[in-house]
């Protein structure tokens, strides 16, 4: 078995990732997986509430329908 070898470039980008990862987690844990308080006026309310995440939606049932 080959022995796993930590130089400083694959440490740098290891801790790179897991900072991103880290921030990722952050951001879901305090906006949640509705993401539409970018696109909504006067925040988010949830995706029932935001009439860009309702566009997406229908625009996602049309395609799935083939039209």
């Amino acid at each position: 078995m080959q022995e796993l070898g930590l130089n400083l470039p694959t440490v740098i980008i290891l801790v790179v990732i897991a900072a991103l990862a880290v921030l990722a987690i952050r951001r879901m844990t305090r906006r949640g997986l509705c993401d539409c308080g970018d696109h909504c006026e006067g925040g988010c309310s949830g995706c029932e509430g935001c009439a860009a995440a309702e566009s997406m939606a229908a625009a996602m049932e049309k395609a799935a329908k083939g039209k």
